[in-house]
């Protein structure tokens, strides 16, 4: 028990850290340029959540044939097509691409025995393209950066404990690394108050959603659970962005907004301790 906490502290606190370094360096010297500090963020949360799995798993499968071993392999696809999308041609588009893809991983090998799997497969396609339209015109209309990051790390970081609760200590740490990282990089964005871009939660849309998809079809995560601690950060939907440079307005405001975004996550957790199977193993 001991050795599987030491692991766990190991592998949630080194991907933090070294995000937190480069994160900082980051915000530093694109300050002036939103633009490469969003494919800074962007590459740093995608390496910090690949060897957040790396720490986890071992290493990687080649090639893959769970869900789970497309974690990292889709962490660098979505950053890449994230990193494409500044000029915002074809941005839609690549996002129906990535969230068809996302869905095949899922169930295309379901297909031939169940031609049902196809309604899942346009369902799950939905599903993801609107949640990377909303999360996308959140962060341009809505949020600060801090704002934004710290409703998906809580999200990320409760998914964490759900998961692990459903039966995948492993699947449960990787969650709770991503809430991690996207915590350090919301602490970052509030001290600079300054944006995190449009790539932050693209790749936190697919990467997280694969994460409770697997929970939910090879674990014991129960459906309501992973639905609610899906649309959580879209709580912040609700109001307007503060950019106000007090710190201490800043921080109000913070607090103000994420309400939504608490209660939203405090439900999932409570549905996750009441739904969680009492058979089951952790």
């Amino acid at each position: 028990m001991n050795q599987m906490v030491a692991q766990s502290l190991e592998g949630v606190g080194l991907p933090s850290l070294a995000v937190l370094i480069a994160s900082a360096v980051c915000f530093v010297v694109f300050r002036e340029h939103p633009w490469l500090r969003a494919i800074g963020i962007g590459l740093i949360l995608t390496g910090g959540t690949i060897w957040a799995y790396l720490l986890a798993f071992g290493g990687f499968a080649f090639p893959p044939r769970e869900s789970h071993q497309w974690i990292p392999y889709l962490a660098g696809v979505v950053a890449l097509v994230g990193c494409f999308q500044g000029l915002r041609l074809g941005r839609q588009v690549t996002n129906l691409a990535l969230s068809l893809g996302m869905a095949l991983i899922f169930y295309w090998s379901k297909v031939p025995g169940d031609p049902l799997a196809l309604v899942w497969i346009a369902v799950l396609t939905i599903a993801l393209f609107i949640s990377t339209i909303l999360l996308q015109k959140v962060i341009e209309d809505r949020c600060s950066g801090a704002e934004l990051a710290l409703g998906l790390a809580f999200s990320a970081g409760a998914g964490g404990i759900a998961i692990f609760l459903g039966g995948s200590a492993v699947l449960g740490q990787i969650s709770g690394s991503l809430g991690a990282i996207l915590g350090v990089i919301a602490i970052l964005s509030f001290f600079f108050n300054t944006t995190v871009g449009a790539i932050l939660p693209l790749i936190y849309v697919f990467i997280f959603g694969c994460l409770l998809l697997s929970a939910c079809l090879f674990a014991q995560l129960h459906w309501l659970t992973a639905t609610l601690l899906w649309v959580a950060p879209w709580a912040l939907i609700l109001g307007q962005r503060s950019d106000h440079p007090r710190i201490s307005r800043r921080a109000t405001a913070l607090l103000i907004r994420m309400i939504g975004v608490f209660a939203l996550v405090a439900i999932a957790l409570g549905s996750a301790f009441l739904l969680t199977p009492p058979n089951s193993e952790l």
